[in-house]
């Protein structure tokens, strides 16, 4: 009986040992994805920094990659342009969406996003997609960008990046045929490496 405890308590100990050593060597940039179980292809929503995004175009999947950065955030004058990079059927894909008005000076000031919804018909918002090396500026129907939570992250008391989560729904035209890109969740770790502001 003594053995078994023994045998148990040291399987127990090396378990222990070895999430620790996962824990240290968890990267805060690293992709988590956890396919949502109603829309299969897709993360899950999330407001934990996973780095992930995904959407569906016409029923396929565009999702990140653990390749790319699968966001970029560039502040250009009074421009906010977002852009998601990933995959869609083994081609590169990214969605660009530049937001006249809100022009953060640094990822900690991306915060004033929190709780805004972008309605991306109106005048100052503009979407292209990219398939491959095809680019199109995207004539939108509907659709909005909803930036549901935008929270600083914070390791041994010194904010390291911000969390930013939403959804991201439209209906516009591609090559000349009416699409939806629907169900779009994301959930970023913004950080030094993917904002920039010139």
């Amino acid at each position: 009986m003594k053995t078994t405890r023994l045998i148990f308590l040291s399987i127990l100990l090396l378990s222990v040992l070895a999430s620790c050593e996962k824990m240290d060597d968890f990267d805060l940039s690293g992709t988590v994805f956890i396919e949502d179980p109603y829309y299969p292809g897709l993360p899950i929503y999330s407001e934990w920094g996973y780095n992930t995004f995904g959407a569906y175009i016409d029923r396929k999947p565009f999702v990140s990659t653990t390749d790319d950065l699968p966001v970029k955030i560039i502040v250009n004058n009074d421009t906010l342009h977002l852009t998601l990079r990933g995959r869609m059927r083994g081609e590169n894909v990214d969605l660009k969406i530049s937001i006249k008005g809100p022009s953060p000076a640094t990822y900690v000031e991306l915060t004033e996003l929190d709780n805004t919804t972008f309605n991306l018909k109106e005048s100052g918002r503009a979407v292209a997609l990219k398939i491959g090396n095809a680019t199109t500026i995207l004539n939108i129907i509907e659709g909005e960008l909803v930036v549901k939570r935008v929270q600083r992250l914070y390791v041994d008391e010194e904010s390291t990046r911000t969390i930013m989560s939403g959804y991201i729904n439209l209906k516009t035209f591609l090559n000349n045929e009416p699409i939806a890109i629907s169900h779009g969740r994301f959930d970023f770790g913004i950080g030094y490496e993917n904002f920039y502001n010139y």
